[in-house]
Protein backbone atom coordinates (compact mmCIF):
# COMPACT_ATOMS: atom_id res chain seq x y z
CA UNK A 1 0.00 0.00 0.00
CA UNK A 2 1.22 3.25 -0.94
CA UNK A 3 1.39 6.46 1.40
CA UNK A 4 -0.58 9.61 -0.04
CA UNK A 5 0.89 12.65 0.85
CA UNK A 6 -1.46 16.20 0.52
CA UNK A 7 0.45 19.49 0.68
CA UNK A 8 -0.32 22.83 -0.66
CA UNK A 9 1.60 23.53 -4.51
CA UNK A 10 2.02 26.05 -6.73
CA UNK A 11 1.76 24.90 -10.70
CA UNK A 12 4.96 26.23 -12.18
CA UNK A 13 4.85 24.51 -15.60
CA UNK A 14 3.60 21.35 -17.31
CA UNK A 15 4.77 19.08 -20.10
CA UNK A 16 2.42 16.68 -22.34
CA UNK A 17 4.03 13.43 -21.50
CA UNK A 18 2.31 10.44 -23.92
CA UNK A 19 -1.23 10.42 -25.58
CA UNK A 20 -2.59 12.08 -22.35
CA UNK A 21 -0.64 12.54 -19.53
CA UNK A 22 0.77 15.52 -18.26
CA UNK A 23 4.00 16.10 -16.24
CA UNK A 24 4.13 18.68 -13.90
CA UNK A 25 6.73 20.95 -12.11
CA UNK A 26 5.11 22.16 -8.91
CA UNK A 27 6.83 24.66 -5.75
CA UNK A 28 5.05 22.22 -2.69
CA UNK A 29 5.38 23.56 0.70
CA UNK A 30 6.45 20.22 2.27
CA UNK A 31 8.87 18.88 -0.28
CA UNK A 32 10.09 21.60 -2.28
CA UNK A 33 10.12 21.88 -5.95
CA UNK A 34 9.15 18.10 -7.43
CA UNK A 35 8.27 16.99 -10.47
CA UNK A 36 4.82 15.14 -10.78
CA UNK A 37 2.86 13.07 -13.38
CA UNK A 38 -0.95 13.05 -13.44
CA UNK A 39 -2.54 10.11 -15.75
CA UNK A 40 -5.48 10.86 -18.14
CA UNK A 41 -5.26 14.65 -16.97
CA UNK A 42 -5.58 15.52 -20.95
CA UNK A 43 -9.04 13.66 -21.27
CA UNK A 44 -11.80 15.66 -21.39
CA UNK A 45 -13.57 14.08 -18.08
CA UNK A 46 -10.84 14.53 -16.15
CA UNK A 47 -11.42 16.14 -12.62
CA UNK A 48 -8.09 17.18 -11.72
CA UNK A 49 -7.21 19.24 -14.13
CA UNK A 50 -8.91 22.59 -12.90
CA UNK A 51 -6.46 21.76 -10.06
CA UNK A 52 -3.63 21.88 -12.16
CA UNK A 53 -3.64 24.79 -14.27
CA UNK A 54 -0.60 26.55 -14.73
CA UNK A 55 0.50 29.20 -12.10
CA UNK A 56 -2.23 27.79 -9.63
CA UNK A 57 -2.21 27.68 -6.16
CA UNK A 58 -4.06 23.95 -5.22
CA UNK A 59 -4.35 21.28 -2.69
CA UNK A 60 -2.79 18.14 -3.72
CA UNK A 61 -2.44 14.88 -3.09
CA UNK A 62 0.46 12.84 -4.29
CA UNK A 63 1.97 8.97 -4.28
CA UNK A 64 6.12 9.21 -4.16
CA UNK A 65 6.72 6.77 -6.99
CA UNK A 66 10.27 5.32 -7.84
CA UNK A 67 11.24 7.93 -10.09
CA UNK A 68 8.81 10.78 -10.44
CA UNK A 69 5.46 11.58 -7.66
CA UNK A 70 2.25 10.55 -9.25
CA UNK A 71 -1.01 12.83 -8.36
CA UNK A 72 -4.11 11.42 -7.09
CA UNK A 73 -6.16 14.22 -6.91
CA UNK A 74 -5.89 18.10 -7.09
CA UNK A 75 -8.42 20.73 -6.09
CA UNK A 76 -7.60 24.30 -6.94
CA UNK A 77 -7.17 26.98 -4.53
CA UNK A 78 -6.44 30.12 -6.57
CA UNK A 79 -5.61 30.62 -10.41
CA UNK A 80 -3.09 33.70 -10.33
CA UNK A 81 -3.94 34.17 -13.96
CA UNK A 82 -7.51 34.36 -13.23
CA UNK A 83 -7.45 36.58 -10.49
CA UNK A 84 -4.80 39.08 -12.16
CA UNK A 85 -6.18 38.98 -15.87
CA UNK A 86 -6.66 42.22 -15.69
CA UNK A 87 -3.80 43.43 -13.78
CA UNK A 88 -1.17 43.44 -16.24
CA UNK A 89 1.47 44.44 -13.59
CA UNK A 90 0.76 42.36 -11.22
CA UNK A 91 0.99 39.25 -12.62
CA UNK A 92 3.60 40.07 -14.55
CA UNK A 93 5.41 40.50 -11.08
CA UNK A 94 4.34 37.59 -10.01
CA UNK A 95 5.32 35.13 -13.01
CA UNK A 96 8.94 36.97 -12.81
CA UNK A 97 9.41 35.53 -9.01
CA UNK A 98 8.23 32.27 -9.49
CA UNK A 99 11.22 32.37 -12.89
CA UNK A 100 13.50 32.95 -10.39
CA UNK A 101 12.45 29.94 -8.26
CA UNK A 102 12.63 27.96 -11.07
CA UNK A 103 15.87 28.97 -11.75
CA UNK A 104 17.49 28.84 -8.08
CA UNK A 105 15.49 25.44 -6.77
CA UNK A 106 16.53 22.00 -7.34
CA UNK A 107 13.90 19.52 -7.78
CA UNK A 108 13.23 17.64 -3.85
CA UNK A 109 15.41 20.78 -1.96
CA UNK A 110 12.79 20.85 0.82
CA UNK A 111 13.38 24.52 1.88
CA UNK A 112 9.71 26.20 2.88
CA UNK A 113 10.56 29.89 2.84
CA UNK A 114 10.35 29.26 -1.14
CA UNK A 115 6.98 28.50 -1.06
CA UNK A 116 5.69 30.87 1.84
CA UNK A 117 7.65 33.91 0.15
CA UNK A 118 5.74 32.95 -3.10
CA UNK A 119 2.14 32.37 -0.95
CA UNK A 120 2.73 36.27 0.75
CA UNK A 121 2.95 37.95 -1.95
CA UNK A 122 0.10 36.46 -3.79
CA UNK A 123 -1.96 37.39 -0.81
CA UNK A 124 -0.26 41.27 -1.09
CA UNK A 125 -1.00 41.54 -4.42
CA UNK A 126 -4.45 40.04 -4.45
CA UNK A 127 -5.68 42.33 -1.34
CA UNK A 128 -3.72 45.33 -2.33
CA UNK A 129 -6.73 47.35 -4.37
CA UNK A 130 -4.24 49.53 -6.54
CA UNK A 131 -1.53 49.16 -8.88
CA UNK A 132 0.98 51.51 -6.97
CA UNK A 133 4.16 50.84 -8.53
CA UNK A 134 6.34 52.12 -5.70
CA UNK A 135 4.02 49.18 -3.56
CA UNK A 136 4.62 47.01 -6.29
CA UNK A 137 8.31 47.05 -6.58
CA UNK A 138 8.63 47.20 -2.84
CA UNK A 139 6.95 44.03 -2.47
CA UNK A 140 8.90 42.49 -5.11
CA UNK A 141 12.47 43.60 -4.04
CA UNK A 142 11.52 42.07 -0.36
CA UNK A 143 10.40 38.73 -2.23
CA UNK A 144 13.16 38.21 -4.23
CA UNK A 145 15.46 39.01 -0.84
CA UNK A 146 14.04 36.29 0.64
CA UNK A 147 14.28 33.68 -2.18
CA UNK A 148 17.98 35.08 -2.70
CA UNK A 149 18.68 34.54 1.33
CA UNK A 150 17.19 30.93 1.29
CA UNK A 151 19.00 30.06 -1.37
CA UNK A 152 22.14 30.92 0.11
CA UNK A 153 23.42 33.88 -2.49
CA UNK A 154 22.67 36.64 -0.37
CA UNK A 155 24.97 37.52 2.61
CA UNK A 156 24.28 38.40 5.75
CA UNK A 157 23.47 42.24 6.33
CA UNK A 158 22.47 43.64 9.24
CA UNK A 159 20.31 45.98 7.78
CA UNK A 160 18.23 43.59 6.40
CA UNK A 161 17.86 41.37 9.10
CA UNK A 162 14.45 41.94 10.20
CA UNK A 163 12.97 42.72 7.13
CA UNK A 164 13.73 38.66 5.93
CA UNK A 165 12.21 37.75 9.11
CA UNK A 166 8.54 39.59 8.23
CA UNK A 167 5.76 38.08 6.75
CA UNK A 168 3.61 40.74 5.55
CA UNK A 169 3.34 43.91 3.14
CA UNK A 170 2.35 46.67 6.14
CA UNK A 171 2.77 50.30 5.45
CA UNK A 172 5.62 49.76 8.25
CA UNK A 173 7.48 46.98 6.01
CA UNK A 174 7.29 49.26 2.90
CA UNK A 175 8.42 52.72 4.43
CA UNK A 176 11.33 50.32 5.93
CA UNK A 177 11.91 49.04 2.13
CA UNK A 178 11.72 52.79 0.66
CA UNK A 179 14.65 53.54 3.38
CA UNK A 180 17.08 51.26 1.86
CA UNK A 181 15.75 50.36 -1.25
CA UNK A 182 19.00 51.27 -3.08
CA UNK A 183 21.31 49.13 -1.08
CA UNK A 184 19.23 46.12 -1.59
CA UNK A 185 18.83 46.58 -5.37
CA UNK A 186 22.76 46.41 -5.01
CA UNK A 187 22.71 43.15 -2.99
CA UNK A 188 19.92 41.97 -5.47
CA UNK A 189 22.55 42.70 -8.60
CA UNK A 190 25.23 41.29 -7.11
CA UNK A 191 23.53 38.08 -5.87
CA UNK A 192 22.23 37.77 -9.29
CA UNK A 193 25.59 38.16 -11.27
CA UNK A 194 26.49 34.54 -9.19
CA UNK A 195 23.72 32.81 -11.26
Amino acid sequence: MYQIYTTSGLIIESRIFGESNRIYFILTRDFGLIKAIAQGVCKTESKQKFGLQTLSFSKISLVKGRDIWKITNAAPVENIFYNFSRQKEKLSLFIRVVSLIRKLLVEEEKETAFFDAVWYLYKFLKSENTNNKDKLSSAELLTVMKILHASGYLGENKNFGNLLEVDDFSDETMNNIKRIKKEMLKEINLAMQEL
